[in-house]
């Protein structure tokens, strides 16, 4: 393992880096075992559209890595979970980029079986003689196949750990001997090959175009299914991307020519197995409705005398190194998808071993690769692989997903930032998410189900353990495109009071730092059941110093810590601020303040248009205090925005609790009403509301209201009442007059009372559609 200490990491150009481990991965066995069988079952035109739908996919993939990578001045390592890294923040790349290890690592072992199984019936002679292999039956046989691929698979780790310098030497030969494979298939129907007394080849005018039975869609998109693993190779040439000297353009250029060359041999060689005598290539079904028959290999090992013979011998070293050459690829690919998990601390602690080389001052992955080798390793000796080799193809299409979803979201996302060189469109990334995710319920729906499951576990423990809690990449663009998409919208909605929603300019005083954190307190409960609150915290400008900052700046509530010199006037400026859209407030919530002149406030907020909550309370509270809730009701006016209130309060502490708060709706009654006919109607008015409290209907009396609601609502946990005043005539204009009087002095009483909110309500709100 001869390598040099002082010098950087050996850096690889666009057809060694990108190209040839790209081409090999997707150049495997299905091209010369699987192929030649769907084409003979499918017939020529469906085989031809399976190709075709099959590499829209890669292709959509391949403009989502250009439009990434060119974006990106640095891509580092990683691949495919770099791209989506840099576009989907840390939690997400990460949560992509475990699963895109683990699949890439598992199928090691799977390409070392799949180069096992043609080899197994040249070996098998040999086997036989060797005493602890020998035996009859399936288990025996099981077991060989295993010990031949377990020896396979330590010459390729074996190559891996010299270096990919050296491995990706082994793959440019690997290269040419299947380019030689790939032309002997295109060059066999020239000669005479016979098998069983039967032409292999019968010429263009008995071509098989419709296949060897009826399709229907079923069949047709399970064909799709065993062939579209033939396709998903790009992810070992983008997985260089770390050892690559120009990463933004062999990544593009690479995987391009990659796809492009594939897939016309695909196209090519689908018509060349169409000409090929189907009944050789298929002698049944299974139960589950496959083909069986023989393959290729078998027809041509068959193939006696020159020049046939050489085209056979050719053909089948070029499936052996089709292979090889694949887990050759992924077994590079996969360590550095570790490494770079590893390096951006995606990953726990005690795993930080994986980013190192097992020499000191190297710079391959040598430790990455010996987990990689575990896991591989380990699939081989699983016994029955077809479910693994399921979950891996998913995490494969969800890693294709995931990455044209990025793409997308950034093309829609509108930001400034991005301004890739690549000329792709948004529609072909969203069909290759959306396509992705078909074909991935053509695998299977359930375990599809259960890898996005898995995947978003994964996510949130990085977004709270690794992230702070917070996503990064994309994800604000987007937020904001839709944002902005929507606040042009309601300008042209009617809300009404169907749709109303809490929108909130909350105001606190620095003065009053037990006052400030209750209203930050209802601003939240505000904020958390579908509403939009922006909060304030007003404290008055000193020379000497402007005192401390009372909010956390990572509170999820939106606020302003604004330094005033005059609070009535800061106050009254305040409430004329627009939200971002020109969405402005329809209600102000602010602590009472007996230093400002509350009715010029009040007026300017009934001119306005805003509802007025007035929070009264001699000291601070919690979620657990306010139970119950007292509404005193005094007509629909207040009353209703009352109820709405107190209802948004109960469910929001009900998703945070699960306890719900008891209401109480109380109405004392005047001299000319009966209590039962109030009773009745405040009780029909909540079931029609679909609301549930308790109605108190209490008597009337000369009693004071303030002693009334003293001895009421003494131990409630938060009284709501409406703002006192009166509707009078000014300027032929009827106006709602505030008690100056009771603002000023009479709320002076209510100190030694639970919290108590006053509303006052600038329109008429409808609890229920009639």
């Amino acid at each position: 393992m001869k390598e040099t200490l002082n010098k950087g990491p050996v850096k690889f150009g666009t057809f060694k880096g990108v190209f040839v481990p790209s081409t090999e991965a997707i150049l495997g066995t299905v091209l010369f075992l699987l192929l030649p069988v769907l084409t003979a079952d499918m017939g020529l035109v469906r085989m031809l559209m399976i190709v075709v739908l099959a590499h829209t996919v890669t292709f959509a993939t391949m403009f989502s890595i250009s439009d990434i990578a060119t974006n990106l001045n640095t891509i580092g390592g990683g691949g495919m979970y770099a791209l989506i890294k840099r576009s989907l923040g840390k939690a997400m790349g990460g949560s992509i980029g475990i699963q895109l290890f683990l699949a890439q690592a598992a199928s090691i072992g799977f390409y070392s079986i799949g180069f096992a199984e043609p080899l197994y019936s040249v070996l098998n002679p040999f086997m036989q003689k060797i005493p602890f292999l020998t035996g009859t039956g399936n288990a025996d046989m099981l077991f060989q196949k295993q010990i031949l691929s377990s020896v396979i698979f330590l010459v390729f780790f074996t190559i891996v750990m010299f270096g990919a310098d050296f491995t990706l030497k082994v793959q440019t030969v690997i290269l040419f001997v299947l380019g030689a494979s790939v032309l002997a298939i295109f060059l066999c129907p020239v000669f005479s090959f016979e098998f069983e007394g039967k032409e292999l080849f019968r010429g263009v005018g008995n071509i098989n175009l419709l296949g060897n039975r009826e399709i229907s869609m079923g069949l047709f998109f399970t064909a799709f299914a065993q062939f579209f693993p033939a396709v998903t190779g790009v992810d070992a040439g983008v997985g260089m991307s770390g050892d690559l000297k120009d990463p933004r353009k062999s990544l593009v250029s690479g995987t391009f020519y990659a796809i492009a060359i594939t897939f016309l041999v695909y196209l090519a060689s689908t018509f060349v197995f169409s000409l090929m005598n189907k009944d050789l290539l298929i002698t049944g079904y299974t139960k589950n409705g496959d083909a069986a028959g023989y393959l290729l290999p078998d027809i041509l090992s068959a193939a006696k005398g020159f020049p046939s013979n050489i085209f056979s011998v050719t053909i089948l070293v070029g499936i052996l190194f089709a292979t090889g050459s694949s887990a050759l690829s992924v077994f590079m690919t996969a360590p550095r998808t570790l490494q770079s998990l590893t390096r951006d601390k995606v990953l726990p602690r005690f795993m930080d071993i994986f980013e190192k080389d097992i020499k000191r001052g190297g710079n391959e992955p040598r430790f990455a690769i010996l987990l990689s080798f575990v896991i591989g390793f380990s699939v081989i000796w699983m016994g029955d692989i077809s479910m693994a080799a399921m979950i891996v193809g998913i995490c494969f299409l969800v890693v294709y997903g995931m990455l044209n979803g990025a793409a997308f979201l950034e093309r829609i996302s509108g930001n400034p930032s991005f301004r890739p060189t690549s000329k792709g469109h948004w529609s072909i990334s969203l069909y290759g998410f959306a396509i992705s995710m078909v074909i991935i319920t053509l695998f299977s729906l359930w375990v599809g189900v259960i890898v996005l499951l898995i995947q978003f576990i994964i996510f949130r423990l990085i977004l709270k353990y690794k992230s702070g809690g917070r996503l990064e990449g994309v994800w604000w663009g987007v937020v904001f495109f839709f944002i902005s998409k929507g606040l042009k919208s309601l300008h042209t909605i009617v809300q009404g009071t169907k749709n109303w929603r809490p929108i909130v300019t909350s105001i606190g005083f620095s003065e009053k730092p037990d006052g400030a954190a209750n209203i930050k307190f209802l601003s939240d409960i505000l904020l958390s059941y579908k509403g939009l609150v922006n909060m304030n915290v007003l404290r008055r400008y000193t020379e000497d110093e402007t005192g401390p900052m009372l909010m956390d700046e990572e509170s999820d509530l939106p606020f302003k810590d604004v330094e005033v010199k005059d609070p009535t006037l800061a106050l009254l400026s305040i409430l004329q601020i627009s939200y971002l859209g020109g969405l402005t407030s329809n209600t102000i919530l602010f602590d009472y303040n007996p230093g400002l002149d509350n009715v010029k406030i009040f007026n300017r907020i009934l001119s306005l248009k805003k509802n007025i909550l007035l929070l009264k309370c001699g000291g601070r509270f919690s979620e657990n205090d306010l139970d119950p809730i007292d509404i005193w009701w005094r007509g629909e006016k207040n009353g209703n925005l009352m109820v709405l209130i107190a209802f948004i309060i109960n469910s929001a502490l009900k998703m945070r609790t699960g306890k719900e708060i008891a209401l109480r709706v109380i109405r004392k009654i005047g001299p000319n009403e009966t209590e039962d006919n109030a009773r009745r109607e405040m009780e029909e008015l909540l079931r029609k509301a679909r609301l549930f409290g308790e109605v108190i209907i209490l008597p009337h009396s000369t009693e004071p209201f303030t002693q009334t609601l003293k001895n009421v609502s003494g131990e409630a946990g938060m009284i709501m009442i409406g703002l006192p005043g009166q509707f009078v005539i000014k300027d032929d204009e009827r106006i709602f007059q505030f008690d100056r009087n009771f603002i000023d002095k009479g709320l002076a009483e209510y100190y030694d009372l639970p919290p108590v909110l006053l509303i006052k309500s600038v329109t008429d709100f409808e609890l229920f559609d009639e």
